[in-house]
């Protein structure tokens, strides 16, 4: 009876997680949501050019065919994730710069607001630790975008940077970053050397995102990101199994 009842629990804990998008569709949809609001301060930054607004509608569609690309049972879930996004593109179109020649604390509210309520129903299932390399990889590269996120905001924000733990944060990723990294010594070497582009590239903003109120490189943070994020996305496909 007992053994029966441990099949049945088991059979179920497996069914509620297969019923839930992956964790690497979570760290994803993760990623794209950063970059997406990433984009929304760029705006700012380039003073509303042409090209920063083309940017951002890229990354939306990248959000779309992301969510587009997801087969899981749980429709209710999905459904949920897609109408928090619909609101959250919404207010990423709110960046009045190129019309007004600034953008609104309003319009930034909006967009922060929808964007962590977005996150949150992303990232509602729980996982342990440690996870696989692959899977590492997905969530160190969404939470370099979110590094990259907060620093965008803080560079054009009137108030100054609204988040202070970026610091302890950026600490806590270059730790991570150059743990994946030594992890895959004896491995995977193409996996080795696509980790040791990324932790070289995270040593030129390292200081930027821990000295956050005194350095102020936003482009170089920029650039050295979608080099970061680059190199992780590579290191998850290397290792996947």
């Amino acid at each position: 009876m007992f053994a029966r009842l441990c099949c049945i629990v088991v059979s179920l804990f497996y069914l509620s997680q297969s019923s839930a998008i992956t964790l690497k569709e979570q760290f994803n949809l993760e990623r794209q949501a950063y970059r997406v609001a990433s984009s929304f301060y760029y705006i700012s930054f380039d003073e509303g050019s042409s090209d920063a607004y083309q940017e951002l509608e890229k990354e939306l569609l990248n959000m779309d065919s992301e969510l587009n690309a997801i087969k899981t049972p749980n429709v209710e879930q999905l459904n949920d994730i897609k109408a928090s996004w619909e609101t959250m593109k919404g207010f990423s179109r709110q960046n009045e710069m190129k019309d007004d020649g600034y953008t609104s604390h309003y319009a930034t509210v909006d967009l922060n607001t929808s964007r962590s309520d977005l996150v949150k129903i992303i990232s509602s299932e729980s996982y342990a630790e440690p996870l696989p390399e692959d899977v590492k990889a997905l969530r160190l590269a969404a939470d370099m975008q979110r590094l990259a996120m907060l620093y965008a905001e803080g560079s054009v924000s009137l108030i100054g940077f609204p988040y202070d733990e970026l610091d302890i944060d950026a600490k806590k990723f270059g730790e991570e970053l150059r743990a994946l990294e030594k992890s895959l010594t004896g491995k995977s070497p193409e996996a080795k050397k696509k980790a040791k582009e990324a932790v070289r590239a995270w040593v030129y903003i390292e200081n930027a995102l821990i000295q956050y109120y005194e350095i102020n490189v936003p482009e170089l943070v920029k650039r050295m990101n979608d080099v970061i994020v680059s190199r992780l996305l590579d290191v998850s496909e290397l290792t996947a199994s």
